[in-house]
């Protein structure tokens, strides 16, 4: 991750602002509506801003929301993907199954909730199912943050070479002016390495995702836990 390889991006006090400011105008909407469109960016925005903050208040609303969302529309297939993503952030596996399996009664391909999936087999420690399912996707998933994860899976699988070159990709492909979603990756990529042994390299990617976003609270407990400094 040589300097010249990392993108260009705003600043982290603009970054976390519009974030704010976005899930303030979702929460006004939300108010008004209760769609649950809305809901679910909503919940995205709340799993956004915890995974830099830590800040569980973030976190309990969103399981709130989701609850609330296959409540009031529990025939809406969005509200069971919300309800999902937000059960495998809280841990809670079987419910994400669960959830995702509804959303596919309802009428929503295997296809269109591939992401999910895959991330649900990951989260329990499925590393070369999730694998498989996100190479299978890959000519309809290019975006850098899916190649990032698909880089995580395989560094997990022992496939460094793939991973790194993957990851590289990602990076050069990244535009968007934001820090956040490019924070997530090399958090991930921290967290992958880190697990993999690699606390030197994996001290090095929360460093970078210091420098992108110096509140970046889980980037900042890692380190302590590797014993180096930000």
């Amino acid at each position: 991750m040589e300097d010249r390889r990392l993108p260009r991006c705003t600043s982290s006090t603009i970054a976390l602002g519009n974030l704010d400011a976005q899930i303030a105008g979702l929460v006004q909407r939300y108010g008004q509506e209760a769609s649950p469109d809305t809901g679910s960016r909503l919940i995205d925005g709340l799993l956004a801003r915890h995974g830099v903050t830590a800040d569980d208040r973030d976190l309990n609303a969103a399981r709130r929301l989701a609850a609330e969302l296959v409540e009031r529309a529990c025939d809406d297939s969005t509200s069971w993907i919300a309800r999902a993503r937000v059960d495998i952030a809280t841990h809670h596996h079987d419910d994400a199954g669960q959830a995702l399996a509804r959303a596919v009664r309802l009428g929503v391909s295997p296809a269109a909730v591939s992401e999910e999936h895959a991330d649900l087999l990951e989260a329990r420690g499925r590393n070369a199912a999730a694998l498989r399912i996100r190479l299978a996707g890959r000519t309809g998933h290019t975006e850098p943050q899916q190649m990032a994860r698909t880089a995580c899976l395989h560094l997990r699988a022992g496939n460094e070479k793939q991973a790194r070159e993957l990851l590289g990709e990602a990076l050069r492909t990244y535009t968007s002016p934001s820090p956040l979603p490019l924070a997530s990756m090399l958090f991930n990529w921290g967290h992958t390495l880190q697990h993999q042994g690699q606390d030197e390299q994996a001290a090095k990617a929360y460093r970078t995702v210091i420098a992108y976003l110096p509140p970046h609270a889980r980037a900042r407990r890692a380190l302590a836990e590797l014993g180096a400094h930000p």
